[in-house]
């Protein structure tokens, strides 16, 4: 009992659970923490020895980390396990970041290569529960969810505050920026988007089961603004395959009612009942030609005549000269 009358309580943690991502940080964490010790060791004079020396200031943990006994790093994960479940079990929002854990073999996709997929903004919803399904054929990098009716084409999706989206490849959920969300998916899995629009509230799920946050929350985006409303989006990279079910015929949906329908979610409303798809936007670039001014401050263009004709039949070709300078 402290003098004020603040009695201090244990904090329950055994309800926070710590996703993948969060494991991997407590590797890292552990892997640091060793490091640090090391550093300050050596700095002290100590060395590598078979057996622990405090005369002789030797010591067997003493070497790289990858080189530890595992029940070692056992020991140095597991301290720091429960130091990441305390933050977490307070409030904390712990996560990794993507430069570190970034898969190498996984190459960022160029904006070029991805098309984008959205329902015509007339379509778009202002309130109520709304439900659509998104098979996954192909496992790489993808994203789906809802977006405002002003997203852009030539901004990925979930970097500026237009869109809203789950990108399964790599187990994570996109707005303004990034942040890990469930888990990643398979070929051949059905994510759901649920919106609701009269709690501001956004909910997806992996083959009928709510994906949550790392705070346990099954809520991935909450308490934006409804604006114009929203319509349902995915962009697909390079060589990939996804298929987008609006609710034509609701029997079609793999997974609607285990997680959806009981929840009050509706099939996405100008889609049910239709005798032909809902009209989509896709984005496609192709090149531009236009017409070069004759004060371009970097390109001059100048005529070299007619090239000899090398036939009766041929007409004369004219051949520009195309002068660049670096600006």
């Amino acid at each position: 009992m402290m003098s004020n009358g603040y009695k201090p309580a244990p904090l329950d943690l055994s309800d926070v659970k710590l996703l993948p991502p969060q494991e991997i940080l407590v590797d890292k964490l552990a892997e640091n923490a060793h490091n640090v010790w090391a550093k300050d060791r050596i700095k002290q004079g100590w060395t590598y020895g078979i057996q622990q020396d405090l005369k002789n200031k030797r010591n067997p943990r003493l070497v790289p980390y990858s080189l530890l006994d595992e029940r070692t790093k056992k020991s140095n994960r597991d301290s720091l396990r429960e130091a990441v479940r305390t933050f977490v079990g307070y409030g904390y929002n712990i996560e990794p970041s993507d430069q570190e854990l970034a898969d190498p073999a996984v190459e960022k996709v160029s904006i070029d290569k991805i098309r984008f997929f959205r329902v015509e903004r007339s379509y778009a919803v202002r309130s109520g529960k709304w439900y659509f399904e998104f098979e996954v054929v192909t496992g790489g990098d993808m994203r789906v969810g809802w977006a405002r009716p002003g997203c852009r084409p030539d901004i990925e999706l979930g970097v500026d505050d237009q869109a809203f989206v789950f990108e399964g490849s790599r187990g994570q959920r996109w707005h303004q920026g990034s942040g890990y969300f469930g888990r990643t998916w398979q070929p051949g899995d059905v994510v759901g988007c649920m919106i609701n629009l009269d709690d501001a509230s956004m909910i997806f799920t992996l083959n009928g089961e709510l994906l949550i946050t790392n705070k346990g929350s099954e809520l991935a985006f909450a308490d934006y603004e409804i604006d114009n409303g929203f319509v349902p989006i995915c962009s697909l990279g390079l060589s990939q395959i996804g298929r987008m079910n609006l609710g034509m015929d609701a029997s079609t949906f793999k997974f609607y009612t285990m997680c959806g329908l009981q929840e009050g979610f509706e099939p996405f409303p100008f889609a049910v009942n239709m005798n032909r798809d809902v009209a989509m936007w896709f984005s496609k670039r192709l090149p531009t030609f236009v017409n070069v001014p004759k004060d371009h401050p970097q390109i001059e263009v100048s005529g070299a005549g007619p090239s000899p004709r090398p036939a009766p039949q041929s007409p004369p070709c004219w051949t520009p000269e195309l002068s660049l300078q670096a600006p």
